[in-house]
């Protein structure tokens, strides 16, 4: 069966939905009923695809056909992978030698981790964001967890580099460190302003010899952070000398000081001076380049590894032109990090990084077989140079030092001239070398958005009346509805789903009419959960005639078809797990809740659609964790409240992590912005539906002009306005941010069953088709 595929955006995604293309197909030329070509739903496009084969939206595949259909894994099966895959990683641990665990540790992690400042290089160097790979540790930690853990036996965090030493804020600056000495040093909050260099940073403070904590230097971002209050004795080590200063005595002469720069990009790369006498060689003069490059049959495979560059100098086998003989292997095969191992016929291994920059970009090799390869050093440049023991060690920059050592006939062209001198390196970059027996912690830490962003909060920005808890119960309650679809059918059971705050209502109610019956596990039925819904699988002859008649009147007739099930599932709005019932009032005893239908046993409350509430003997209340806070805040957010609003919520978390509970005010404005943004992101997915099916484009986006609302979104902008048709705005965003809403739960259920209305102008010219969009 040949298929016209073609593939269309998904405008609205999420966490839950990622997927950015649908692929549609018209199917033997299908011709829908308005005499244009009908398209059915086949199903999202993995972003692997898209990756491997550049896929975007407006694509059309002709005489495409299906090979194969396979249904997702459960959530059963992909623990059962895990299982797998950690059984294979245990076997890989056993077949190590306890000598070689540590160090195999170690080059698991390397190859499993990604380090930060490789990432940032390859995001200069490349901008396209899929081309950096991204590594997951997770196996150096199911491998190794012991060797992990042992290296928490010492404090790892030992040597912080410090940074923007030239700042005015360095109460040392200029003076020279004796590396040997060791320093008083505390790590505390920068205090300095928005536009500061080191504003919110933690700092490095020493102890001066007065016996006052002055502000030395900021903590590299990356580096080892320890808590603000940290005290410690510490040495001052420079690292990385970036320039170097040389000091030329001639006799007969005064002394000269030059700079010497770009001291990384040569043989002495990372040697440090400590103001030592040396015979450096000073001349304009042809320089290489330090990168090697790897040619393979005439084209580029990469660039060699600085250690392996090292390797063969020490042989003297660094030459343009040198062949070499090696097979090559893929270590790494994604993004800027790609590269391979060659490894020469005795067994000596070179590395060859940047593979995906050159001629030879996504491809793998596995070789069996040597290959003939071939060195390729860069042509040289003259310049400026300064050279120790043969070696180029800087160049020269200055005008007034060129001039100088010209002046004493100590820069010719094309000869190298020495002189004695004494040099010193410039660091930009120090670290502190602390003793870890020395650390004091602080009694109390302190996290950093309490360092640097607590303020005193007008605490009636959280105002809220505890009533709002009763109508939210009834707009996020769940509906009841039976399913018995074909799978269900041939199982010889029925499903019966819940409002999962009524699970242990159901199980005893289900238990006192002698249904049989068993809960669906929750990784089984992962979109119903978020949804708020608990299912229940019921034995089919276990289910009395009059209680089965009875449920059908209460809570509909039966669904029967898996595509209407899915459909009655995707219809409700994920609810927020904040949910807290309402308490019952004088006017509102438990025994009322009870429904004609559990008069069977009046003890037991009610598991109808009724929007009544349950005794709170049944309910469990609401657990709280820093988590939810979190995304409290989050929620805050997106919907624009003010910085005071948020810092409130900030301050009710640092009370919550005190020990103290929310308050029934607190989690009643929590569920509101919960829920209110939860509105908000169906309100978006709706209104997109309604543009597609109903709305008018042009090249300022969509509009459709309703009996009741009217609504315009731009997708490219993230623009959508909703409003009634006095002009009153219900919900408005602007590049994504909420503006203005203004919400009731009629205007949602409005809404709702506009959506319903697609669902069925869609079922009924796709009566079998399952939307597989999801």
């Amino acid at each position: 069966m040949e298929q016209l595929i073609r593939l269309d955006e998904i405008k609205f995604t999420n966490s839950e939905r990622p997927h950015k293309l649908l692929a549609v197909a018209q199917i033997d030329g299908e011709i829908g009923s308005d005499g244009k070509p009908a398209y059915r739903n086949l199903g999202t496009v993995s972003q692997q695809s898209v990756t491997d084969h550049n896929l975007k939206a407006g694509m059309t595949m002709q005489g495409a056909k299906l090979l194969e259909l396979k249904p997702e894994l459960t959530r059963s099966q992909t623990k059962l992978l895990y299982a797998l895959a950690q059984e294979t990683t245990l076997a890989f641990y056993a077949n190590i030698p306890e000598s070689e665990k540590l160090a195999s540790a170690a080059a698991a992690w390397n190859i499993c981790a990604s380090r930060q400042d490789e990432l940032e290089v390859a995001r200069k160097e490349n901008a396209n964001p899929q081309a950096i790979a991204k590594k997951v540790s997770n196996f150096a930690f199911a491998a190794f967890p012991n060797e992990i853990i042992s290296r928490l036996d010492k404090l790892q965090f030992t040597e912080p580099k410090l940074v923007t030493l030239n700042n005015e804020a360095n109460q040392f600056l200029g003076r020279d460190w004796n590396p040997t000495e060791k320093h008083p040093i505390e790590i505390r909050a920068s205090h300095h302003p928005v536009g500061h260099e080191r504003h919110v940073s933690r700092l490095m403070f020493v102890q001066d010899s007065d016996g006052e904590y002055k502000e030395f230097a900021m903590l590299e971002t990356r580096t080892a952070q320890l808590p603000i209050g940290t005290k410690a004795l510490s040495r001052m080590v420079g690292i990385e000398p970036a320039t170097a200063k040389a000091t030329i005595g001639l006799p007969g002469n005064e002394p000269i000081e030059i700079t010497i720069r770009e001291l990384k990009n040569f043989s002495y790369a990372g040697l440090v001076f400590n103001a030592e006498p040396v015979n450096l060689e000073f001349g304009t003069v042809p320089v290489t380049d330090k990168t090697v490059k790897i040619k393979l049959d005439g084209k580029t495979l990469g660039e060699l590894d600085n250690d392996s560059v090292q390797q063969l100098k020490q042989i003297d086998y660094l030459k343009n032109g040198n062949p070499l003989k090696l097979k090559l292997t893929s270590i790494s095969e994604t993004g800027d990090q790609a590269f391979v191992l060659g490894e020469s016929p005795n067994g000596n291994l070179l590395k060859i990084n940047k593979i995906n920059f050159y001629d030879f970009s996504g491809q793998t090799f596995n070789d069996q077989d040597y290959r003939k390869l071939t060195i390729e050093t860069s042509a040289s440049k003259s310049r400026d140079a300064v050279f120790l023991n043969g070696e180029p060690l800087g160049v020269l920059h200055f005008k007034k030092d060129k001039d100088a050592l010209r002046q004493f006939g100590l820069l010719k062209t094309g000869k190298l001239t020495p002189a004695p001198t004494i040099i010193e390196s410039n660091f930009s970059v120090i670290c502190a070398q602390i003793d870890p027996n020395t650390v004091e912690y602080p009694q109390k830490w302190t996290k950093e958005f309490q360092a640097f962003g607590t303020q005193s909060v007008n605490s009636q920005q959280l105002y809220m009346i505890e009533s709002s808890a009763k109508i939210l119960h009834q707009i996020k309650e769940r509906p009841t509805f039976l399913f018995s679809t074909e799978s269900n059918k041939k199982l010889g059971i029925m499903g019966l789903a819940v409002d999962n705050q009524k699970a242990d209502t159901v199980t005893k109610w289900l238990t006192a009419q002698k249904v049989e019956w068993e809960q669906v596990p929750i990784e089984d039925v992962i979109r119903e959960t978020k949804k708020g819904l608990a299912v229940f699988n019921l034995v089919d002859s276990s289910i009395p005639a009059k209680t089965l008649e009875s449920m059908s009147k209460k809570f509909g007739a039966v669904i029967e078809t898996d595509s209407e099930y899915q459909q009655r599932v995707n219809s409700l709005a994920t609810r927020p797990q904040f949910l807290k019932p309402p308490e019952q009032t004088a006017q509102s005893p438990p025994n009322q809740s009870i429904t004609p239908l559990l008069s069977i046993n009046p003890s037991t409350p009610d598991i109808s659609n009724s929007t009544k509430t349950e005794p709170l003997g049944v309910e469990k209340p609401p657990t709280v964790t820093i988590d939810d806070l979190r995304s409290w805040y989050n929620a805050a957010d997106k919907l624009g409240k003010s910085e005071n609003y948020k810092k409130r919520i900030v301050e009710v978390a640092n009370q919550f992590k005190a020990g103290k509970q929310l308050s029934a005010q607190a989690l009643t404005v929590m569920n509101q912005d919960t829920f209110e943004l939860e509105a908000i992101s169906r309100l978006t997915q709706i209104a997109q539906r309604i543009g597609m099916v109903w709305g008018k484009s042009d090249e300022n986006g969509t509009q459709v002009q309703g009996k009741i609302y009217d609504l315009a979104f731009n997708t490219q902008q993230r623009d959508l306005t909703i409003s009634q048709k006095n002009g009153e705005v219900i919900l408005n965003l602007q590049s994504g941010q909420v503006q203005a809403y203004k919400l009731t739960p009629q205007i949602l259920q409005t809404f709702e069953d506009a959506n319903t209305q697609i669902d069925k102008i869609l079922a009924k010219s796709q009566t079998q088709q399952i939307d597989l969009q999801r």
